[in-house]
């Protein structure tokens, strides 16, 4: 299975679903599904529709820190912007590369020594790994 395949699955999304909330046709879905290529403003459409951005509940005293979050289909190396989340030291208000544990769970590669809450996780773009054109 490839990236936007497993991330509408792991989703729940059928494939039918996924194309109605990027106001896309099946077959767009499906050619993208087999790797073919498609315009940046097509990703960001597909982006938003696998449900991202999610809330982030804690960051846990730890390295790496796991943070904890709403259902999500982020996976292992994917760039994942964190934004609004309060309390953390040091900070973890940007962009990191994730490990993925489980459905509400990831890790970033910081050692954060004052657990923080809140805030969002936003996929970035390039980690649905769509050829663009």
């Amino acid at each position: 299975m490839d990236t936007l395949q497993t991330r509408r699955v792991l989703g729940g999304l059928s494939l039918q679903e996924l194309a109605r909330r990027a106001n896309l046709t099946d077959e767009v879905i499906q050619r993208l599904e087999r790797g073919d290529s498609c315009r940046p403003e097509v990703t960001d459409r597909i982006v938003s529709a696998l449900g991202s951005p999610v809330a982030v509940t804690s960051s846990s005293v730890a390295d790496p820190s796991v943070i904890t979050t709403a259902t999500h289909t982020f996976q292992t190396g994917d760039s994942v912007t964190i934004a609004g989340h309060s309390g953390s030291t040091p900070a973890i208000n940007s962009t990191h590369t994730i490990t993925r544990i489980g459905a509400t769970s990831f890790s970033i590669p910081v050692n954060v020594t004052i657990g923080g809450t809140g805030g969002t996780a936003t996929l970035q773009p390039a980690s649905v790994g769509l050829a663009t054109v």
